[in-house]
């Protein structure tokens, strides 16, 4: 009953929560245009780069931590991780200052308290605290919504580049009312030593380093397609590809949501030895039955409602969102069985595995993009496929 409700609580606000930046879409579209989304899109994929090494899973490495050597040296974690994000971020700013560019100092702004954020979030799933986590959810995506509508209505000059500072002044704002005012109970109450920050440092390093390979291809998946597009097509064919993946995004934050509920109990089951191997392949047999479900329920409805909603540019949208929600859908399996490599620390498995079935998206990406950019989409779900298969063998052999 208590993973149910926590699930439900988790679900039902990260759903509320991502809804509201979601609603955003047809503003952004209409204000933007196909080609200013076109742009946005390329900058966020810059962003989502710039993130893997920013943030280095510090989120997973705190949780890891708290399960494995529990709350007493957490704080320490938390602070050798925002140390690190300083440094590098520090960097960054200095490249971009150096470059003269004002995108790639927004961008990194974005990653740092991103990732900051991240990291808060991440406590309170490991103390099984959904209603904080939830609020700080709820406050960031509000705050989102307010920013971007100030910034895109009131302040003149571009508007993509007035959408980036909403994102920094949203992420900076919540991220200190979180660390100062929400749920004070990780605050820092003692000194370290140098020596203890090294070690923490190390453990952040042991754990992420080996996870950016793992990183880099889920952004080489998620991300690098808007990249070719941009290259080979029109912005404005990548704001309507774009548009179709916002859409069918909202699969993989009802995926994640489930998932940040269900992860403290699925670890604690393994702890204890309540769930087994066969039990894990039994819900990932389950979870296809669901994967098909929400493209069939697309392609039911009318094209003239995606029209409606976004606007008359994006008139080709239902057919990117129909594709790319049988991609998405296979994020479900793929998560029941990776839960059980990261619990055990295959991190160098893991990164093994999904940058092998990133190589073999890439490949598929260059073929298909040359031909046509509706072909794109079918990289993801066949990478996404043989990802789940070469996991569903791989935890036979732990």
């Amino acid at each position: 009953m208590r993973i149910l409700k926590d699930s439900f609580i988790y679900l039902m606000g990260e759903l509320i929560n991502k809804s509201l930046p979601f609603l955003l879409l047809p503003y952004l579209t209409r204000k933007l245009g196909a080609e200013g989304f076109g742009e946005l899109s390329y900058y966020l994929t810059i962003l989502a780069l710039l993130g893997i090494f920013i943030g280095l899973s510090q989120e997973g490495a705190v949780t890891r931590y708290f399960y494995f050597y529990g709350n007493k040296a957490i704080d320490l974690i938390v602070r050798a991780g925002y140390l690190y994000n300083i440094i590098f971020s520090c960097v960054c700013l200095i490249v971009a200052w150096i470059l003269k560019s004002e995108i790639i100092a927004y961008i990194t702004l974005i990653a740092t308290f991103n990732s900051f954020l991240s990291v808060q979030l991440a406590l309170r799933q490991a103390q099984k605290q959904p209603i904080p986590y939830i609020t700080i959810q709820f406050l960031s995506s509000t705050s989102i919504v307010i920013f971007t509508v100030l910034m895109l209505e009131y302040v003149s000059g571009n508007q993509v580049v007035n959408r980036l500072l909403a994102l920094i002044l949203s992420s900076a704002l919540v991220f200190f009312i979180t660390y100062f005012f929400i749920n004070r109970k990780f605050k820092i109450k003692k000194m370290f030593s140098v020596n203890k920050y090294k070690v923490a440092l190390l453990y952040l390093f042991t754990f992420g380093i080996p996870l950016i390979l793992h990183q880099l291809s889920f952004f080489m998946k998620g991300q690098v397609d808007r990249i070719f597009i941009y290259k080979l097509y029109t912005p404005a064919e990548l704001g309507v590809y774009s548009a179709g993946v916002q859409i069918a995004s909202i699969l993989t934050i009802f995926f994640m949501a489930l998932n940040k509920a269900i992860v403290p109990y699925y670890y604690e089951g393994l702890k204890n030895k309540k769930l087994t191997i066969d039990k894990i392949k039994k819900y990932t047999l389950i979870s296809f039955i669901f994967i098909s479900l929400p493209a069939v329920i697309c392609y039911i409805l009318p094209n003239i409602l995606f029209i409606w909603l976004l606007g008359p540019q994006f008139s080709e949208v239902q057919f990117y969102t129909i594709l790319f929600l049988i991609g998405y859908g296979l994020t479900l399996p793929y998560l029941i069985l990776v839960n059980y490599l990261f619990f055990h620390g295959e991190n160098r498995l893991i990164a093994s595995v999904t940058f092998l079935t990133s190589v073999v998206y890439v490949v598929l990406l260059v073929v298909l993009s040359g031909i046509s950019i509706k072909y794109i989409p079918f990289s993801l779900i066949f990478s996404n496929l043989l990802m789940v298969i070469i996991l569903w063998v791989m935890i036979k052999k732990i």
